[in-house]
């Protein structure tokens, strides 16, 4: 049964997607040498922009209302979410869900209003759980139905976090939240860990709220990504960073490279594969 991890924070800015993209892709290189039950990986954008389809299933990241992610969403009965799945551009057991721009807009503001609107990513991705060893699902940099959908949906949470006074302090709200969800919804969902994004290691400020961070969360800081053009230019080719800056040959399990992005975002794949039940 899949590992379904959201990647959350109700600030923008903060390496959302950069996340859920790398982390899914990476997941795909390492699981594809692995002799696994399943190993596919799903990676759905519950943010209306559609960034992180952008990066890996360009050209095939949009579609109709009714055939695309919002349909899943608000329409009762839903479509077939196996006939809504495609294949990413670069790695053959990466999944996505297509998505439509304005559709989510409107989904966003319908979901209110309808029945059971707190779980019905859950309900969706139920028939599909044992088809892939892991989902990922990036979240809209907003507090509402969508977010809570994907909270309610996970059974894993990593939460980006920008390492300055003001990202931090800004994790009360979100914490508010997922405690609320795992009271109503959810009580299974836990924090796998924190992600520092975006450091800067030139600023002291950044050194004191790492240390910061590691006291108030122990055992769960996972290591830093740090700001590197790479990671800016894989996303605007429509890339991840493994993709982008590949090793000259890579060996079976191998993620990183020359490029210090992707020995980060492999260190992460590592540790979400040690911290989950799939191997």
């Amino acid at each position: 049964m899949a590992d379904i991890i959201t990647i959350a924070n109700e600030k923008g800015g903060v390496g959302k997607t950069t996340t859920a993209v790398n982390l899914a892709a990476g997941l795909s290189l390492y699981l594809a040498d692995q002799s696994t039950k399943s190993n596919r990986v799903l990676l759905v954008d519950m943010d209306p922009q559609g960034h992180a389809l952008l990066a890996t299933a360009y050209g095939e990241h949009d579609a109709p209302a009714d055939q695309s992610l919002s349909a899943l969403l608000v329409e009762s009965p839903p479509p077939s979410i196996q006939r809504l799945l495609r294949i990413s551009i670069h790695h053959p057991n990466l999944y996505v869900i297509p998505s439509n721009r304005a559709a989510m807009v409107d989904a966003a503001r319908v979901l209110p209003t309808l029945m059971a609107n707190e779980s019905r990513l859950s309900q969706v991705l139920r028939s599909i759980k044992n088809d892939f060893a892991f989902i990922i699902i990036d979240t809209p940099p907003t507090t509402g139905d969508l977010l809570v959908n994907a909270l309610v949906a996970a059974n894993h949470i990593i939460i980006p976090v920008e390492p300055s006074y003001l990202g931090v302090s800004g994790l009360r709200e979100l914490q508010n939240t997922i405690e609320q969800v795992k009271i109503h919804f959810n009580p299974e969902i836990h924090i796998l860990g924190y992600l520092p994004t975006i450091c800067e290691e030139q600023r002291i400020e950044v050194r004191e709220i790492l240390e910061q961070l590691e006291k108030r969360y122990p055992h769960q800081l996972l290591g830093p990504i740090h700001k590197a053009s790479d990671l800016a230019y894989a996303h605007s080719s429509h890339m991840d960073i493994f993709t982008y800056k590949p090793p000259r040959q890579r060996l079976p399990g191998q993620l990183a490279s020359s490029s210090r992005a992707t020995k980060e975002y492999g260190d992460l794949v590592e540790a979400v594969f040690k911290r989950t039940s799939s191997k």
